[in-house]
């Protein structure tokens, strides 16, 4: 359960390396309790693996407690008189998350976040854009290109936004969420004028085409987030 000697692992995702840091935060903290609030954890443990509790999340699930009992000692509280007992606390557990837990967000892989992100800018893009010129009676504005452009610039921008947006608790994470925003607001908004110039090859798009394609792009991104489980976009 705490064991000191944890063998290392080559080539680690992120999820993995912050779940051994915990691993060897937990055996620290261990080190640190008491004679009584160690039976007491070790008990836990006990009834969690009959409970079916998985590694992982027992892991995480010590490192809030530990913290806590630690924390609590000096004001020489047990942990049976903070959690309650043995028995009482793993089936609380099993049926319910911690805070961490709760706040743990599962990010997709790069390439879903992409495609989301493209469906999602490409879709809003030429399907507003659609229903403008039709409720108005105005000519169409978007050119071929500028539809295209809209799907993969736009799914960039907001997969740049996403991966830099501010994470509470983070120092320096608003800066670099300011900084990533501008900059891919300025190349969306650069690259969108160059696709706006008219030529044999880049056509203009009717207004009932652009909204047809603006309402498929978004019904694919609301099926795609289903179906492969994206987690992690803005929205």
């Amino acid at each position: 359960m705490f064991n000191k000697h944890n063998k290392e692992v080559p080539e680690q995702s992120d999820k993995a390396k912050e779940l051994l840091a915990k691993k060897e935060e937990n055996t620290e903290l261990y080190e640190q309790l008491t004679n009584k609030n160690r039976e007491y954890m070790v008990k836990l443990n006990r009834s969690l693996d009959d409970h079916k509790v998985s590694e992982e999340r027992k892991t995480i699930i010590y490192n809030d407690m530990l913290k806590k009992i630690v924390e609590q000692q000096s004001h020489h509280l047990t942990a049976r008189r903070i959690y309650g007992t043995v028995t009482d606390q793993a089936n609380y557990l099993t049926d319910n998350q911690t805070a961490s837990e709760q706040e743990e967000v599962v990010r997709s892989e790069s390439w879903k976040i992409y495609l989301d992100g493209v469906l999602t800018a490409g879709g809003a893009y030429t399907g507003i854009t659609g229903l403008i010129s039709l409720f108005t009676d105005q000519s169409s504005t978007m050119t071929l290109f500028m539809a295209f452009l809209a799907f993969v610039v736009g799914g960039l921008a907001l997969m740049v936004i996403a991966k830099y947006a501010p994470v509470p608790g983070q120092k320096g994470g608003f800066l670099k969420y300011i900084l990533a925003t501008s900059g891919v607001m300025i190349g969306f908004v650069l690259l969108m004028t160059l696709g706006a110039f008219p030529s044999p090859f880049n056509p203009m798009l009717s207004p009932m085409i652009s909204v047809i394609i603006g309402v498929a792009a978004i019904g694919a991104k609301i099926y795609l987030k289903r179906r492969l489980n994206i987690q992690g976009t803005l929205f």
